[in-house]
């Protein structure tokens, strides 16, 4: 069952993956983009392919995650794709296709549920989701803290008056430049 849903996935970013290359031939994204976009499409491919597989062994329930070491590690600089919403949409207009055809599948009944009981579906659709334009549905929906209020601007003390130097110069004046009056012609002989 999960197996024929990430074909089904496999299918939407295999077209959307010939789509970028051949947009990326003809000039319409800058080559590193186009490679990175095109690793990053397949590598979510095969790891929702593998998950599945893995769901479908288990009988449908894995166990939790192993806690990630690499957090750790010292952050090292990746190379990043845009992350505007829906940023792909513009110089790739097949990519509306993926979109419409991955919002279906997220909103078949089988992937709702699947999402909704495994979170780490949802870690692999949600950049997709955000490159495709699509609002994800709220079981896959990032949870993050509400933002931090911001803090107010201190008030300027009403009776703190700066003190101007007695050492300063006065401002220089401000000159005008004069009209110029017309230049008249000498009277002529008569």
């Amino acid at each position: 069952m999960h197996a024929a849903l990430a074909l089904r996935f496999a299918a939407i970013v295999h077209a959307l993956c010939r789509a970028v290359a051949a947009r990326g031939a003809r000039g319409a994204l800058a080559a590193p983009v186009v490679i990175l976009l095109w690793l990053r499409l397949n590598r979510a491919s095969k790891r929702i392919d593998s998950l599945a597989a893995r769901l479908d062994a288990a009988g449908g329930a894995l166990p939790a995650p192993k806690p990630d070491r690499r957090r750790n590690r010292p952050a090292r600089r990746s190379k990043t794709l845009p992350r505007r919403f829906a940023w792909l949409l513009r110089p790739i207009p097949e990519a509306t296709a993926a979109a419409s055809q991955l919002r279906h599948l997220m909103a078949d009944p089988a992937c709702a549920a699947l999402l909704e009981a495994e979170p780490r579906f949802g870690r692999i659709l949600r950049p997709l989701c955000r490159h495709l334009g699509i609002r994800p549905p709220a079981s896959i929906a990032p949870r993050e803290p509400p933002p931090a209020p911001r803090r107010p601007k201190p008030a300027p003390d009403p009776e703190f008056i700066p003190e101007i130097p007695t050492h300063a110069a006065p401002p220089a004046p401000r000159i005008r430049p004069r009209a110029q009056r017309p230049v008249r012609a000498p009277p002529r002989p008569a």
